[in-house]
């Protein structure tokens, strides 16, 4: 669990902040004069800030905007959004400051249920991940463009679900098409005794947000994480950010630092794409196309079991064309997409006969794209 950091620092921490800053604008040096002061007034201090190329400044008009809920100022945090350059390498010195007074620019907007127009939103994907992705799924414009850009490029994949559930509610050209080329069917066959059978079960876990240092003199500011899981950090709130057949949410924090967290994948990344493919073409057909189906094989002798461990395989493939056929019919996939796509399959193959002696004999004459093996790889990012 996250440092708590009690109310008295926090508003210490605030007040010496907004001091520094008025000095410098010439305002009254008393941090409990700004706080108290009417709202018309607090609006022209937080407009003065946000006209600065101080980031500072930035930081705390953004800040303001938020706290006292300025809709009347979106237009400018927008502007600061429209001409924020992304560069390569932000966590150098000159940038890093650009960059946190853009995260409380983010804040405010996501806070005030601000459009963002879906170009701006995009370009900011690199550095601010879960934030692009929060305003592109609110966008009030058709977004559908820039949210096929982030299922291409989604590495984690809370963020790739967030896209795939709102392009689900449209189905643009081009998204079935992204399914079908990435999907892989992980087929699991268990041999067994007649008579016998066996079953499994999994779980997953959820991460947090950084406990770093702070930064001196600056506000506290909102981080933003993806999730499916809302339940599993129980002292932050969840936010509901899109419906799908794996609903996601947004958790925020303010921990008290600027330590954004980025689209990379980890420990933490629960979840299976795959699955979500399948998701997302069960919604759509009427046939379920499994990602990690199970079929089970009576052992009697090598014949028997080669001509049921194709049968099984042929299956699968079977299910794989039957989907493309009616994703064509429906208008989802060009009749060139359809016949593209060739199913890619894994199979693993679990002796469970109490009597072993007679090796599985090796199933040949294989599909390109059907591979059998020891273990299943990782769904295809």
């Amino acid at each position: 669990m996250p440092r708590r950091i009690s109310c008295v620092s926090k508003s210490a921490c605030v007040l010496c902040g907004l001091a520094g800053i008025m000095a410098s604008q010439n305002v009254e040096q008393n941090p409990v004069a700004l706080l108290g002061n009417d709202a018309q007034q607090r609006q022209i201090w937080a407009g003065e800030w946000l006209h600065s190329e101080d980031p500072s400044k930035v930081a705390w008009g953004a800040w303001l905007v938020r706290l006292d809920r300025q809709t009347a100022l979106i237009p400018l945090l927008l502007d600061k959004v429209n001409r924020y350059r992304v560069v390569e390498d932000w966590d150098l010195a000159a940038s890093r400051d650009r960059h946190d007074a853009m995260l409380q620019v983010l804040d405010a907007l996501i806070e005030l249920k601000a459009a963002v127009p879906p170009e701006d939103a995009l370009k900011l994907y690199r550095e601010f991940s879960t934030q692009s992705v929060i305003l592109l799924v609110r966008s009030t414009e058709d977004a559908r463009a820039e949210l096929l850009t982030i299922l291409d490029q989604a590495r984690t994949n809370w963020t790739w679900l967030a896209a795939g559930n709102a392009l689900l509610k449209t189905v643009p050209h081009g998204f079935c098409a992204r399914l079908l080329a990435k999907f892989t069917t992980h087929l699991t066959v268990r041999v067994e005794d007649p008579g016998r059978g066996s079953g499994s079960g999994g779980g997953g876990s959820e991460c947090g947000f950084s406990a770093g240092a702070g930064k001196s003199n600056w506000p506290h500011v909102g981080l933003y994480r993806l999730t499916q899981f809302p339940e599993r950090i129980p002292w932050l709130a969840a936010t509901f950010l899109v419906a799908g057949p794996t609903p996601v949410f947004y958790l925020r924090s303010e921990s008290g630092n600027y330590d954004n967290p980025s689209d990379l994948r980890g420990a933490c990344d629960d979840g299976n794409r795959d699955v979500y493919r399948a998701q997302y073409l069960a919604k759509l057909l009427n046939t379920n196309l499994e990602a990690y189906p199970e079929e089970r094989i009576e052992w009697h002798d090598a014949a028997g079991y080669i001509r049921s461990l194709r049968a099984a395989i042929n299956r699968q493939i079977q299910a794989f064309q039957t989907a493309a056929a009616s994703l064509q019919a429906l208008n989802h996939l060009t009749s060139e997409e359809a016949s593209s796509f060739d199913p890619l399959l894994e199979v693993v193959i679990m002796d469970n006969r109490q009597d072993r002696s007679i090796p599985l004999p090796t199933l040949t004459a294989l599909p390109e794209r059907v591979k059998i093996g020891p273990d299943f790889r990782e769904p295809v990012l």
